[in-house]
C-alpha cells in the first residue's frame, strides 16, 4: 500500500489505534477508522461494487479503511495488514478495492456517506474515528440526555476549555442498528454542524483535519464526561459554568459565532 505514497497516512492509524487501545476505547475490534484522500489509483471497470446510496461529493477519491475484524491493539502494532484502500467510481455509485485489506468494516457504507456529507460541509475534515468510550456511552442512560443540547449543555460546561475546542457542542443519533446504512445517513447529517456525534449507547464518531485530530476533539468530550460521572459519584450534580461566562470566553477567542442558540 506504501507504493501509493500513504505511509504518513497510515502511520496516523497505527499512532491513533494505539492510544485507543491505550484507553480501553476500542474493544476487541469495536470501532473504525477512516482517511478520505485524493486519488493517485485507477478503478478497473470490472472492479466496481454498488453502493446502497450516491456519494457524488466523494466521486473519485480514495479511502483508506481499517478492515472488519481489527483490533486497535494490532493496528497500533503493524497498521498495514489492517488497512484497506478503496476508490469511489466517478459516479459516486460504485466503489472497489485497491490495496490492503480486502474485507472492509461492515460500516463502509455509513463512512462513505459521511465522508460525502465531511466534502460537502467541511472538506478540510479528512478523517473518521468511530470508538466505544465507557464514560461517554454511560451518559446515553441517563433520563433526559438523549439530545444534543441537552449533553453539550450539560458536560461541556464542566471544564473551562471544553466548549471553546467543542462551541457547536455534539451531536446526538438515537440508536440505530450498529452498522446499518440509517446509522450513517443520520449521521451524515449531524457533521454537517458538528465534530462529534454520539451514537446513543454505542459510542462516539470524531471527525477531523486528521484521525489525531479526531481523537483530540474525542479525548475533550471525554475528559469532560469523567468529571461529570467523577461528581456524580461524590452525590454532587453539577450545574456547570455559567452561560455567561462561556459566552465571554468564547467571545474572547472569536468563536462565538459557533455557539448555537438552540441544537
Amino acid at each position: 500500500m506504501t507504493k501509493f505514497s500513504y505511509a504518513e497516512h497510515l502511520a496516523d492509524f497505527k499512532t491513533t489505534a494505539r492510544w485507543l487501545a491505550r484507553r480501553g476505547w476500542s474493544e476487541a475490534a469495536g470501532g473504525n477508522m477512516s482517511i478520505r484522500l485524493e486519488a493517485l489509483a485507477k478503478l478497473h471497470e470490472d472492479d466496481h461494487i454498488e453502493l446502497p446510496i450516491e456519494v457524488p461529493y466523494i466521486a473519485g477519491q480514495v479511502i483508506l479503511l481499517t478492515g472488519s475484524g481489527t483490533r486497535a491493539r494490532e493496528i497500533g502494532v503493524d497498521a498495514e495488514p489492517h488497512i484497506g484502500l478503496y476508490k469511489i467510481a466517478d459516479d459516486g455509485r460504485h466503489y472497489g478495492w485497491i490495496a490492503g485489506n480486502q474485507n472492509p468494516s461492515m460500516e463502509l457504507p455509513a463512512h462513505f456517506a459521511i465522508h460525502n456529507a465531511l466534502e460537502q460541509y467541511r472538506p478540510e475534515d479528512k478523517a473518521i474515528l468511530h470508538t466505544h468510550p465507557a464514560s461517554l456511552i454511560a451518559l446515553c442512560h441517563i433520563p433526559g440526555f438523549d439530545n444534543s443540547k441537552t449533553i453539550s449543555d450539560k458536560i461541556l460546561s464542566l471544564q473551562s476549555e471544553a466548549r471553546l475546542i467543542l462551541p457547536e457542542g455534539t451531536g446526538f443519533v438515537e440508536h440505530e442498528l450498529p452498522g446499518s446504512l440509517e446509522l450513517g445517513l443520520k449521521s451524515a447529517e449531524a457533521v454537517a454542524k458538528h465534530h462529534l456525534v454520539l451514537w446513543q449507547y454505542h459510542g462516539l464518531l470524531a471527525t477531523g483535519e486528521t484521525l489525531a485530530g479526531a481523537f483530540d476533539k474525542l479525548e475533550v468530550f471525554e475528559k469532560s464526561a469523567r468529571v461529570y460521572w467523577q461528581l456524580r459519584a461524590a452525590g454532587i450534580d453539577p450545574a456547570g459554568i455559567d452561560e455567561g461566562e462561556i459566552k465571554n470566553t468564547l467571545t474572547a477567542f472569536g468563536r462565538l459565532a459557533r455557539y448555537p442558540t438552540g441544537i
